[in-house]
């Protein structure tokens, strides 16, 4: 949680202050930012225009609403006018590889190793879902991103894009239906299931 104290003094034009914020929310920022612009300068450019978006904005928060939703509402904004902006713009894959925050696989022992029918399957699995999460309508990205690769609650979603739960869940819903039939027509199969 960031403290009330740290924004309103950040409000009141202490640099430092608002550092501290930008310092606590600059990754989620940007994750939600490259995900959208696909590529680190765009998504630097949206992550920037953020920050600079809350510093002028800061003085009329409202101390009783949670920043995080509020600042995801920028973000997510930012994204949409970047988008708008660019309408050719690529979008990164979620699923992990790759992404400015990936992780490298730490593997002690050969028994561990995925084999290359694995890794394979994982590429085209991955291939297949990337295209179809960028040809989602932005409304329904925008839900799936946060719920399925930020882990947001659908409480926490609603807030932050200022929708109703119920709006949220039907958004998520479409996207989830989307993808699945995707994957079937790239008769791609994941746990089993077509």
């Amino acid at each position: 949680m960031v403290d009330a104290d740290l924004i309103t003094r950040a409000a009141r034009g202490d640099t430092t202050a608002f550092q501290a914020l930008v310092e606590q929310h600059r990754s989620m920022v940007y994750r939600v930012a490259y995900q959208f612009a696909g590529n680190h300068y765009d998504a630097e450019d949206i992550t920037q225009d953020v920050f600079i978006k809350v510093y002028r904005s800061l003085p009329r928060f409202r101390l009783d609403a949670q920043f995080t939703s509020w600042i995801y509402r920028i973000a997510m904004n930012a994204c949409i006018d970047h988008r708008r902006r660019q309408p050719t713009a690529a979008v990164v894959p979620i699923t992990g590889a790759g992404g400015p925050d990936a992780e490298p696989w730490t593997i002690d022992t050969v028994e561990e190793r995925p084999g290359p029918e694995t890794c394979a399957y994982a590429g085209e699995l991955g291939s297949v879902l990337d295209a179809a999460i960028r040809r989602l309508p932005d409304g329904q990205r925008i839900v799936f991103v946060m719920r399925h690769h930020e882990g947001l609650k659908l409480g926490e979603i609603a807030a932050a894009l200022g929708l109703a739960e119920g709006t949220v869940k039907r958004q998520l819903h479409a996207a989830v239906h989307r993808l699945r039939s995707a994957l079937r027509a790239a008769n791609v199969t994941v746990g089993g299931r077509a």
